[in-house]
């Protein structure tokens, strides 16, 4: 009779252990929250400087193209020549094509029609740089 109470015994702890071990794991998987790590703040600035820098990849060429037309598409007096420089980079740098460019120049004067004339001479002016 004693051997029988001390077999249940150890069942009974046995099935506490499994049990407690489940709870564990289960609190530890609840507690595990997807954080999403804030994204770095893109400014014009950063984003010239990937068009500017000749070893970006042409992934990223696309992307600071695709922000800078969504996020700071709009020239005035202030900013138009940053706009016309950096269409002349984008015309040079090694790892771009014409998709790329017209894409960018057609936005632009899409969304700035006063400064069509200057879009256009600086796409000329690129592109005879990029002979």
């Amino acid at each position: 009779m004693i051997t029988a109470n001390l077999v249940l015994m150890m069942i009974g702890l046995l099935f506490l252990l499994i049990g407690l071990v489940a709870l564990y794991v289960w609190i530890g998987k609840s507690k595990t929250i997807a954080v999403s790590v804030p994204e770095t703040i893109e400014t014009f600035e950063s984003l010239s400087n990937i068009i500017k820098n000749r070893s970006s990849s042409t992934r990223e060429l696309n992307h600071a193209v695709e922000m800078i037309l969504n996020h700071f598409g709009t020239m005035n007096a202030h900013t138009s020549g940053k706009y016309k420089h950096l269409l002349e980079e984008l015309c040079v740098h090694p790892r771009t094509d014409s998709k790329l460019i017209l894409r960018f120049e057609k936005t632009l004067r899409t969304n700035n029609p006063d400064y069509t004339h200057e879009i256009e001479k600086s796409l000329a002016v690129g592109l005879a740089k990029r002979g």
